[in-house]
């Protein structure tokens, strides 16, 4: 048995090649590709997280500014229970604006205690809306 082999001729050897190296090319960029499209991904979701840790740390000033609010305001006025504070964005030097239930009680069986609550809502009129509650006793 005789087994017959074809020799190529440059031209051909040369396609050959020239095809193998597309077919590597391709290869290569497909993998940077991927990796440019996991490094984007990660990248995204970091900076979501990223706004969401500033809303949750933004929010927890606000509470302490409304009970801040309150008590200031106790002091100048007696008969003061309460409000509902609308906080524009100007105000916050951010894009949203929030809202503070500002709610005070008396406490305890002698009334000489007074419970202040605030519930902030930031940013207020959004999708994902963070909410804080704090109460002091004073």
């Amino acid at each position: 048995m005789r087994l017959h082999y074809k020799a190529f001729t440059g031209s051909q050897a040369e396609k050959t090649r020239r095809g193998a190296v597309l077919v590597i090319v391709m290869v290569c960029l497909l993998l940077i590709s991927l990796v440019m499209a996991s490094l984007l991904k990660s990248t995204l979701l970091q900076r979501r997280q990223m706004l969401k840790e500033q809303l949750l740390v933004q929010a927890d000033w606000l509470v302490e500014s409304a009970l801040e609010r309150a008590a200031q305001q106790r002091l100048t006025n007696p008969e003061y229970r309460g409000e509902v504070w609308q906080i524009d964005p100007e105000e916050l030097g951010t894009r949203y604006a929030a809202s503070a239930e500002i709610v005070l009680k008396p406490e305890g069986e002698a009334d000489r205690r007074l419970s202040i609550q605030a519930r902030i809502k930031y940013p207020d009129n959004q999708t994902e809306t963070i909410t804080r509650t704090k109460k002091i006793i004073l």
